[in-house]
């Protein structure tokens, strides 16, 4: 009875040892590439958004601070890719994929009621939030892969990410500082769509 339960503990306990070792056996520098294309495809799908917002802005300072961003995103992208082919030794391509950003999506009730009543200078301000939402999931992303790349002992790409988390928390900061003058900017659109609604 006793070899028994001895048994069906040491079943388990390999059971909960191979249940938490689900993923495939892989050397450090492929796991490493992994997280490396991730961020790329993070990094994809910002140069898309980015462009976009560029176009779309109608506040100066903003435009030009996106655009100087962009280029900083496609350097993000090429160090991404140059790390990529270093430790895949030149045999992992890097992805050309673009990732899910991480922008909410109100529910369809509010999202009805914003597209009615939403004025252009309202849309500026939810894309400037969206942003620094992208940014400061950027900010973990890039956190993050620094100290993968320590403990994987992946010394040349420490300060290339930290690179990148530097540009990455100089945007999200310029968001945070440059917000109050943005509203100010765009409340005068804003105020008179709420005088017209009262007067109605």
């Amino acid at each position: 009875m006793a070899k028994k339960r001895t048994s069906k503990l040491r079943s388990r306990s390999n059971m909960s040892i191979s249940s938490r070792q689900k993923g495939k056996r892989a050397t450090s520098a492929q796991k490493l590439n992994l997280h490396l294309n991730e961020a790329l495809a993070i990094e994809n799908a910002a140069v898309q958004r980015l462009q976009s917002r560029i176009k779309q802005t109608k506040i100066k300072n903003v435009k030009q601070r996106l655009q100087a961003h962009l280029e900083e995103t496609k350097r993000q992208q090429e160090r991404l890719k140059q790390l990529i082919s270093d430790f895949g030794n030149g045999q992992r391509s890097a992805t050309k994929d673009k990732a899910q950003l991480p922008i909410p999506t109100p529910p369809k009730s509010l999202a009805n009621i914003f597209q009615k009543m939403m004025t252009s200078a309202e849309s500026e301000l939810i894309a400037a939030k969206e942003d620094a939402i992208v940014e400061n999931a950027e900010i973990i992303l890039y956190d993050m892969l620094t100290h993968l790349a320590e403990r994987m002992n992946a010394g040349s790409a420490i300060a290339i990410l930290s690179e990148s988390l530097s540009e990455e928390r100089a945007m999200a900061d310029w968001i945070k500082t440059n917000t109050p003058d943005m509203v100010t900017q765009l409340w005068p659109e804003i105020e008179a769509s709420i005088s017209m609604v009262e007067e109605e």
